[in-house]
């Protein structure tokens, strides 16, 4: 099995060190780089397994970054961790809406940042492959494969929306509220503003097309799934 590989875009010296010694001590292979062009380049020649992304670079934005990096590899599985001193709600919805699977304001605990980065790690390996699909109605996902399809054609889902569809799709009819789908979606520990299950939620609907209205809002209490019209 090949190592681990994270890309860390930081140009403040001391966070970088700290962020690569972490990682390293896990046994991880760390690239390092300080600007934003340069971590367009090392992406699209080497394969890494996470993207530890800074947004205030001196040559780029890191929101305009994560952009470029869904937009450009849009079927390689590619996560990204923001982690920024801009820590504001609107930031951190910017964030999400731009395709980071996670987002941690500075200054930052290490334990959490660390915690946080292996359960994306953890979610973005595909497990052995075998048949435990869900399907409900023109909807299937595959846990342990890790790959979702509507209507027989693949969805190109990042690992947070893939986490809530397979919370919603194995409990269709059920209604969740959004504290509930964060516990289920990104762990009990997780330190998550519920309203950001609201932008996953918004992307999940455009890419699942006219299966997307079956995502419904309950209002004062969260989300479900309604059952297929048979």
């Amino acid at each position: 099995m090949s190592k681990t590989s994270i890309l860390v875009v930081e140009d403040d010296p001391a966070v970088a060190l700290i962020t690569r010694d972490l990682f390293l001590k896990e046994g991880y292979g760390v690239t390092t780089v300080a600007r934003g062009g340069e971590a367009l380049k090392v992406v699209g020649s080497a394969d890494f397994d996470l993207v530890v992304l800074d947004l205030e670079l001196p040559d780029m934005d890191g929101i305009d970054i994560c952009r470029a990096i869904k937009k450009d590899y849009p079927d390689r599985v590619l996560p990204i961790f923001i982690l920024t001193a801009r820590g504001s709600s609107e930031d951190i919805v910017l964030g999400l809406e731009a395709g980071a699977e996670d987002y941690l304001p500075k200054p930052f605990n290490e334990r959490e940042f660390l915690a946080r980065a292996r359960a994306i790690l953890r979610r973005s390996q595909p497990l052995t492959p075998k048949d435990d699909r869900i399907t409900s109605g023109n909807i299937t996902l595959s846990p342990s494969s890790h790959e979702a399809w509507c209507v027989d054609k693949p969805l190109p889902l990042t690992l947070r929306e893939f986490d809530i569809l397979r919370v919603l799709l194995a409990n269709p009819g059920k209604a969740f509220t959004r504290e509930e789908i964060v516990k289920m979606a990104w762990g009990p520990a997780t330190a998550i503003v519920p309203k950001v299950v609201d932008v996953h939620i918004g992307h999940l609907r455009v890419k699942l097309g006219p299966e997307g209205r079956r995502v419904e809002t309950i209002p004062q209490v969260g989300y479900k799934l309604a059952p297929p019209k048979k």
